[in-house]
């Protein structure tokens, strides 16, 4: 097993100086291909790891002439501390990652990425890597399963850049497992995975962002609003583990930021990026749910970066117009979420926001002896729920302005009144007066 993990090691140093490959692509296959259990890894001997590819590879390590560069050492803990199958897990995701990133790094040497290419194909075509890594999410090592999803990640965007079929393994463990919800870690890791990919989607500055999106969300173009009437229909009170449903409400939340984003920079028009819009009540019900004050930040600040078309801005390469061209389906949408807004303000939802802030302590949790402290109310919070509901008005008046003109009459009286009402309402609630 030493043996088998210093070749590893090798290859590692290689692959992350850029260096070109020498060996038969199925030479490095052998070392690559994880095992499916602990006991599998550790069946084969060490002699026919070295007769494979062990001892040939180190003198070739020496011939290569890369640029320097400095490399972090990966070290073989002892049998003693922790398992030498696990490290060896480890370091073949490792190696796997970083081979892909090489891939798509337009750094990398065109023979070196080529060879690259060759051996990550292979490993998806004949020894099915990517079911596999999905069997490491269920494992109960968090550190295996986290780096097992950053490399299916990596790996399902190299698929789309590829132009390959998204395997049937991916597809069907997705469906199955947001089908509905449920406080397994694999829906966790399935949404943490699909926010990965899209995050790459974003990042990459090709001109194919649209197609390769298409390709990606296609198959799923039904199963995120299955998901999403789920999750949100959840009884939080009766959840046994809440922490699990919180993890999963967060990791949600910021997937349908990026495939609302999707929708404003990229003009796709999938019904999975329009959930949020068709049913907006359900995430604004989320300030209601007897949940840490952060989750309920969250979802605000979600609110208003959609109303204010600021999500994944901050992903986005690429240039971004400055004034995006008209989307009258867009604009639709907008309105919608505009509306359940005003109508959460009217029902007093926004009555169980607390806008309290939680005193903060450098170096302790403790007020010294003598040192009053005064309670400063969440700006944070206060502005954004400022901006969305001031945003919604907007949105709203714009709305009704347009209707009128068409029809050739003046604003409505009566709508104007409605403004005073809200802010009536606003004011009402948050005490700003007491501030």
């Amino acid at each position: 097993m030493k043996a088998f993990y210093e070749v590893l090691e090798q290859l590692y140093k290689k692959v992350l100086l850029g260096a070109t490959l020498e060996n038969d692509s199925h030479h490095y296959i052998f070392y690559l291909n994880p095992a499916f259990s602990d006991q599998d890894c550790s069946t084969t001997t060490s002699l026919e790891w070295t007769n494979t590819f062990g001892i040939q590879d180190k003198h070739q390590l020496s011939s290569v002439k890369v640029a320097p560069i400095s490399v972090a050492p990966v070290r073989l803990k002892s049998t003693s501390q922790m398992d030498v199958a696990r490290e060896v897990k480890l370091l073949q995701l490792t190696v796997m990652e970083v081979m892909i990133t090489r891939i798509l790094s337009v750094e990398t040497e065109f023979h070196a990425k080529e060879k690259y290419r060759d051996i990550i194909k292979i490993l998806l075509e004949s020894a099915e890597v990517d079911t596999k890594l999905i069997s490491m999410f269920q494992n109960l090592d968090k550190l295996l399963s986290h780096m097992a999803a950053k490399c299916l990640a990596l790996l399902l965007y190299f698929q789309l850049k590829e132009k390959i079929i998204l395997s049937n393994s991916w597809i069907t463990f997705c469906q199955k497992n947001l089908s509905e919800y449920s406080e397994s870690d694999k829906v966790i890791y399935c949404l943490w995975t699909h926010t990965a990919v899209i995050k790459e989607i974003f990042k990459d500055t090709c001109s194919q962002k649209a197609e390769i999106l298409k390709q990606f969300l296609t198959p799923f173009e039904t199963i995120f609003e299955v998901f999403y009437n789920s999750l949100f229909s959840q009884h939080f009170e009766n959840c046994q583990d809440t922490s699990k449903i919180i993890n999963c409400l967060m990791c949600f939340l910021e997937l349908l930021e990026l495939l609302v984003a999707s929708r404003i920079y990229l003009k796709l028009h999938f019904t999975c990026q329009r959930i949020l819009f068709l049913k907006p009540s359900c995430v604004l019900e989320v300030i209601t749910w007897p949940v840490q004050t952060f989750v309920k930040r969250k979802v605000i600040i979600f609110i208003k970066k959609c109303l204010l078309h600021k999500v994944g801005e901050d992903l986005f390469c690429g240039p971004v117009p400055a004034s995006m061209p008209s989307d009258c389906h867009l604009e639709m949408d907008m309105l919608a979420l505009a509306n359940a807004v005003l109508q959460a303000v009217n029902l007093g939802l926004l009555k169980t926001l607390s806008v309290h802030g939680k005193p903060s302590f450098f170096g302790g949790d403790e007020i010294q002896p003598g040192c009053e402290h005064i309670s400063d109310p969440d700006h944070v919070i206060l502005r954004a729920v400022s901006l969305v509901i001031m945003k919604a008005l907007e949105i709203k008046f714009q709305n009704c302005i347009s209707a009128n003109e068409m029809k050739g009459n003046s604003p409505n009286p009566l709508f104007m009144q409605c403004i005073t009402i809200y802010f009536s309402i606003i004011i009402h609630n948050y005490q700003i007066s007491a501030l």
